[in-house]
């Protein structure tokens, strides 16, 4: 139970709950700290005294564990004091996990002088729901999240047109990529299927000018087909190979067209009404949500749409202002709208983004410790684990004008992604260099990887390969780091065999 004395004073508080981002929570710690005297048996009717000013104390955080865990409730303390400092806690009550840090917190506490007394402190450690906030406002969509990390640069998206050729013919896609910075350069896209639907790329990875990602394509008989691609680009051109799943290889190309600073559609909106809308003249409409390259990438701001409906749905839109991640988000939700009168109208909407950071409020009203403190609690999808199985040892053959390579691979299977290392001499010999792969990955029976080898000159040379894995027999493309293409082949020497020493 609660401390009746302080039943009143937490009974006023007001939260404030702003917009989640998908299922997205935010978690309020408050910490009321009031003096109830030396009895523990004081009344709520009794006046309390003034807590003495708090001259300094660490930061209050909500303990990561409990966080993750969900794990919320009171903790009580009494605390007693030599006149400055905290010199004993005892804990009334609470969770282990909260315990400690509402202990670790008030052992910091540096008090204004006062006579030697003793306190009841509580901690309400709260996890909140966030709530949404849809044409409450005529025309305003707001989308409030907790920032994240750890993007600190990033470029627009950038559109290409792709051709992507073999002895089966030529098929012609547009192609978006953008370039961020987490930890190390990466790369993301998507490509535009024959009806302007995006199509995520999977797998994408980047070194420099070299670049990598699967796709999934139509071709001209509009069957969809799976292919890994690799390339260099130099200035506005990518030029590269590719392996389909079929394990069928070619030669694809890209140019660059523009920035994609906005999506706007071709047709122009119409005027048939102009009035700003309400929630009530839309009967249905997904989730606002914040995109996770935005909330990663501190992005935030306003975006401005002029939309056209035919009275059922959404057929035009066009992007008057706007980050382009923003605004890709936002015309993502806006298709999803149905409306509640079949009347056909356009109108503006404007879809606000904010990344509402940590705040911390201490000692913000006299004679009691109040603690704001705000956070993001992670998403927990499962128990990740990895099932590693002993490596396999190949026996690696490239070659492309430069010449032939040979080196040996130990490869292991950890959930479907292929790891390991090559061997640029044989194993048990003096000065053999071991190299670990890069930007492993797998579909069925389709893999690649990056490595580095030593090339016919002695000299290490880096190679994306693509391969199709047969049986004891791997046959497939690679690309060398300089944009030269060869072939490659790998046998099977052992079957999980030991990796050597």
């Amino acid at each position: 139970m609660k401390d009746s004395g302080i039943s009143e004073l937490e009974s006023g508080l007001a939260l404030e709950v702003t917009l989640s981002s998908g299922t997205r929570l935010r978690l309020t710690l408050f910490l009321l700290a009031v003096m109830a005297g030396h009895s523990a048996a004081i009344s709520a009717q009794e006046s309390a005294k003034a807590l003495p000013e708090v001259s300094e104390h660490g930061t209050v955080g909500y303990p990561p564990l409990a966080r993750q865990a969900r794990i919320q409730g009171t903790v009580r303390l009494r605390l007693t004091t030599n006149g400055h400092t905290v010199t004993d806690v005892v804990v009334l009550e609470g969770h282990p996990l909260l315990v400690r840090s509402a202990t670790d917190n008030v052992r910091t506490w540096k008090l204004a002088e006062h006579a030697p007394d003793t306190f009841d402190v509580t901690f309400n450690f709260s996890i909140i729901e966030n709530t949404g906030t849809f044409l409450q406002q005529p025309g305003l969509v707001q989308v409030v999240s907790s920032p994240e990390c750890c993007i600190d640069q990033y470029t627009f998206p950038e559109k290409w047109n792709a051709k992507v050729r073999n002895a089966e013919g030529t098929i012609e896609t547009i192609l978006t990529l953008w370039t961020y910075h987490s930890y190390e350069a990466q790369l993301d896209g998507y490509t535009t299927g024959p009806q302007g639907q995006e199509r995520a790329i999977r797998n994408p990875h980047l070194d420099g000018e070299m670049l990598g990602f699967d796709a999934t394509l139509d071709d001209k008989y509009g069957q969809r087909l799976k292919f890994s691609m690799v390339g260099k680009m130099t200035g506005n051109e990518i030029r590269g190979i590719f392996f389909n799943y079929w394990g069928s290889g070619g030669t694809w190309t890209a140019e660059r067209v523009a920035k994609a600073i906005s999506e706007p559609s071709s047709a122009p909106v119409t005027s048939a009404s102009e009035t700003k809308l309400t929630e009530s003249d839309v009967a249905y409409h997904a989730s606002s949500r914040y995109s996770d390259f935005a909330n990663e990438a501190g992005i935030q701001g306003t975006v401005v749409l002029q939309v056209a409906t035919n009275g059922v749905s959404v057929t035009n839109i066009r992007v008057e202002s706007g980050n382009p991640f923003l605004a890709r988000e936002a015309t993502e939700n806006l298709r999803s709208w149905r409306f509640a009168k079949n009347e056909p109208r356009s109108f503006e909407v404007t879809y606000t983004y904010e990344l509402k950071n940590e705040q911390v409020v201490f000692l913000e009203k006299p004679g009691a410790v109040t603690v704001d403190v705000e956070s993001a609690a992670p998403q927990v999808n499962g128990i990740f684990s990895t099932f590693e199985t002993p490596p396999e040892i190949w026996q690696m053959d490239l070659k492309n004008s430069r010449g032939g390579i040979h080196t040996r691979l130990s490869l292991v299977d950890a959930d479907d992604l292929p790891d390991g290392y090559v061997m640029n001499e044989a194993p048990g010999t003096p000065g053999k260099q071991r190299e670990v792969i890069r930007n492993g990955h797998q579909d069925g029976d389709i893999l690649g990887f990056d490595a580095t080898v030593k090339g016919p000159d002695g000299k290490p040379l880096k190679v994306s390969v693509l391969g199709r894995k047969t049986g004891n027999k791997i046959t497939g493309i690679f690309l060398d780091y300089s944009g030269l293409p060869g072939t490659w082949i790998a046998v099977r020497q052992s079957s999980r065999a030991k990796s050597p020493k």
